[in-house]
């Protein structure tokens, strides 16, 4: 898996470029869409295969560092054993 993230102003222009790279550029895998907390919204895709640099290069968008995603986020509160 490749990982790349993009963030935009609008959710419009993020809807357009996730569309444009799945339709036109055949591009598959995960595609994460979601508000940041900043009033952006990011994109995150996780393809299955590299996308070439020139189709990044002519994109708009912010490229943003991946967010981690490993497992599930852990609990907030510890359980006792008691429980």
């Amino acid at each position: 898996m490749y990982s790349i993230a993009f963030e935009f102003e609008t959710e419009k222009d993020m809807q357009r470029v996730a569309d444009q790279l799945w339709n036109k550029h055949g591009i598959t895998g995960e595609f994460e869409m979601y508000p940041t907390n900043d009033g952006r919204f990011r994109l995150q895709i996780n393809s299955e295969k590299q996308i070439r640099a020139n189709i990044l290069d002519k994109l708009p968008g912010k490229v943003v560092q991946v967010k981690g995603n490993f497992g599930v986020p852990a609990p907030k509160e510890v359980l006792s054993e008691d429980d």
